[in-house]
C-alpha cells in the first residue's frame, strides 16, 4: 500500500502553493515590462495554485489516490521546466525581472517535483 507523510507532503504542497501565488502577482508585484512574461507568470501561476490545491484536497481526503500525486508531481515538473526556459524561448530579453522570476520560479518548482518523483519511485514497498 502507498503511504505518504502527510506533513511533508502538506508542507511541499504549501510551497508550491505559495511560489503559485507569488508567479501570479509577480507582474503587478515587480512590474514586469513583457507582456509575454505577464501572461505566462498567470497561467503557470494559476496552474500550479491549481494543482496544489487539488493536492491538498486530496491530502485531506480519507481515500488517497497515488495516481494523482505522481501526476501532480509530474504536471509541475512540466511547468517548472517551462518556467526555466521559457524567458528564452518567448524573448523576455528586453525584461530582466521577468526572466529572472521564471528562472528561480522555474527551477525550484522542477526541483521539488523531480524529488518528490524521485522519492517516490525509490522509497520501499
Amino acid at each position: 500500500m502507498f503511504k505518504r507523510n502527510w506533513k511533508t507532503e502538506a508542507f511541499v504542497d504549501a510551497i508550491n502553493l505559495a511560489l503559485g501565488g507569488f508567479l501570479f502577482l509577480s507582474p503587478w508585484l515587480l512590474g514586469f515590462r513583457s507582456p509575454l512574461g505577464w501572461h505566462t507568470s498567470w497561467m503557470a501561476g494559476a496552474t500550479i495554485i491549481t494543482v496544489a490545491i487539488f493536492s491538498l484536497a486530496d491530502l485531506l481526503d480519507s481515500v488517497s489516490i497515488p495516481a494523482f500525486f505522481e501526476s501532480e508531481e509530474w504536471i509541475n515538473l512540466t511547468i517548472g521546466s517551462w518556467l526555466a526556459v521559457c524567458p528564452w524561448v518567448l524573448s523576455f530579453n528586453d525584461d530582466t525581472m521577468a526572466m529572472q522570476v521564471h528562472l528561480a520560479v522555474g527551477i525550484v518548482i522542477a526541483t521539488i517535483a523531480a524529488v518528490e518523483l524521485w522519492v517516490l519511485r525509490h522509497s520501499p514497498a
